[in-house]
């Protein structure tokens, strides 16, 4: 497939050259030994070590690969298979984490017979290293979600699942007739933990429609199942992976880490929309 990465300094083609990739004016990114290259500038990052740290990589990591929340890869999955109209798609994951969804969607494209390129891009340098060593043929990036290294018109897909959402990035890699997908938590995602955690439990929810009025919002799925959580560890890693780890008060989270087991409602919206 044709290359459609650019350089987040100048914007001209990066072409890979060996175990690097550079563009006509001279700007070099190698290629690390895991096989992601790092396209986030200095002047982009917030902090030394922008994104997840790695505890939080590994309590996701940990978490995802017991299957919990493979109902809400399946219904992504689906999702992009219903709009398919053509075999030959470029697909970005855009806050990609570890890669598990991603990797999920690669293999399910690849068993239909759908030719496909995806990449996963997270501002994370952490997530992207335990990603990058789970599947070679994915193409893994640190970049920033506000400055994406990657040409106009250039993808089918875009997926942003719990990542912020800047929408002119989005609609300028979009090729005309891509489809941009959100996905973000329903108002009953992990209530039974917050009932464990806080004392009054407020049940809202964001909705992206408002915030991305230059696309044509198409239509919204719900995945909503309950799951049941049956180790202590696993309990840990769901709390350490969702933003409220740094929120909570102490005596909820000791609470909630004494627990063996523990029923949770998985309520995730799946948000349609089309340039």
């Amino acid at each position: 497939m044709e290359e459609i990465k650019i350089c987040p300094k100048c914007k001209e083609k990066l072409i890979k050259n060996g175990k690097s990739y550079s563009c006509k004016n001279n700007h070099t990114y190698d290629i690390s030994k895991s096989g992601y290259v790092n396209l986030l500038l200095d002047n982009q990052k917030h902090s030394k070590n922008p994104g997840d740290d790695k505890d939080m990589v590994i309590s996701r990591k940990n978490f995802l690969e017991k299957g919990y929340y493979q109902g809400i890869s399946k219904k992504v999955n689906e999702t992009i298979m219903s709009l398919l109209t053509k075999n030959n798609i470029n697909i970005l994951d855009i806050g990609c984490g570890e890669g598990y969804y991603t990797e999920r969607l690669k293999k399910f494209l690849s068993e239909r017979k759908i030719e496909n390129r995806i990449i996963g891009i997270d501002i994370s340098k952490e997530a992207i290293l335990v990603a990058s060593k789970k599947n070679k043929d994915i193409e893994w990036i640190v970049a920033s979600a506000s400055n994406l290294p990657l040409e106009d018109e250039s993808l089918d897909f875009i997926i942003c699942m719990f990542a912020k959402i800047i929408p002119e990035e989005k609609m300028r890699c979009l090729k005309k007739g891509g489809y941009l997908i959100i996905v973000s938590t329903g108002e009953n995602h992990l209530v039974e933990m917050k009932e464990v955690v806080y004392e009054n439990v407020k049940k809202d929810f964001y909705s992206p429609i408002g915030d991305l009025k230059i696309f044509e919002y198409i239509e919204t799925k719900n995945c909503k199942y309950k799951t049941y959580i049956k180790e202590n560890e696993s309990i840990k890693s769901l709390f350490n992976m969702t933003p409220y780890r740094w929120r909570s008060p102490k005596e909820g989270i000791e609470k909630l880490f004494s627990l063996k087991e523990l029923e949770i409602t998985v309520d995730v919206n799946i948000d349609i929309f089309k340039k």
